[in-house]
């Protein structure tokens, strides 16, 4: 008899080992059509609607590829040399922006002094479009390009950092703090214990929709000249007819927005792993 148990016991384990497997399987399968399957049938169905009007095939986007990692454009200068000055400038005004927009989000979310002071202030730059501030950044800038290009994506990326983390710091919750001050904690301890890792999934965000933005803006802001980067590939790619080229150089703009947006993903589904709503 209690054989016959063991004997149904170990069926039953099996059954259940069994069916973890094939729900596994299904799940593996699920997630394989979802982020790979079918965006790529999207992708495809997209790319015949623009196909239509434009009359560039794949095969002509591809050769185009290929043509500008060999061979380059018109000075022979390939599309890695024009990657890298793009995303070192991107780069460059993100990180500016992160250093002021960050500091600057948490004084104005935590202190209602500074709120009162610079809220107005940040109301009312706020909606002006990153691209109208490119002819005052020439002017400011007058015969440093790469200046104005940075100061294009720091706007570009600034205030949705701002914003973001002012937002977090705001939505801190009074309890934990007013537990913070009873056990005797300084004002310094409040913010690095209690504020900022409250605050952390709004500043990552932040920081997500600052880069997007910022290597948009960089895009328009190399099409205003320098004769550099993939804003001016497009750009440059359009002025003599040459679309595959347009459209194969537009697919590395996604191709590194994308990236870039997936590594911060990533590096705060690590950072912030109890907070179970961050997915790749």
């Amino acid at each position: 008899m209690a054989s016959e148990s063991a004997l149904a016991a170990d069926d039953r384990r099996q059954e259940k080992e069994v069916h973890k497997r094939e729900k596994a399987r299904l799940m593996a399968l699920r997630g394989f059509l979802y982020r790979a399957v079918f965006p790529t049938i999207v992708l495809i169905l997209l790319w015949q609607v623009i196909a239509i009007p434009s009359r560039v095939s794949l095969i002509d986007i591809a050769q185009a590829f290929v043509k500008l990692m060999i061979e380059g454009d018109s000075d022979n200068r390939v599309l890695l040399f024009h990657s890298a000055l793009s995303v070192t400038r991107v780069l460059l005004g993100f990180l500016a922006a992160a250093l002021t927009g960050i500091p600057l989000g948490i004084a104005v979310g935590r202190y209602k002094a500074v709120d009162a002071i610079l809220g107005p202030v940040i109301d009312a730059m706020r909606p002006i479009p990153p691209i109208a501030w490119i002819p005052l950044a020439l002017i400011v800038f007058t015969g440093n390009l790469l200046g104005a290009q940075v100061f294009v994506i720091w706007v570009g990326a600034f205030f949705p950092i701002l914003i973001d983390t002012t937002t977090g710091v705001k939505r801190t919750e009074p309890v934990h703090i007013d537990v913070a001050k009873t056990f005797g904690a300084t004002e310094s301890e409040i913010l690095a214990k209690v504020v900022i890792p409250s605050a952390a999934p709004e500043m990552f965000s932040g920081l997500r929709i600052g880069f997007g933005i910022g290597w948009m803006c960089l895009m328009a802001a190399e099409m205003i000249g320098g004769g550099l980067g993939l804003g001016y590939l497009v750009w440059d790619g359009w002025q003599v007819g040459r679309t595959a080229e347009v459209i194969a150089t537009m697919l590395v703009i996604g191709l590194i927005g994308f990236i870039f947006s997936y590594g911060f993903l990533r590096i705060e589904q690590r950072l912030l792993r109890w907070r179970q709503a961050v997915s790749v």
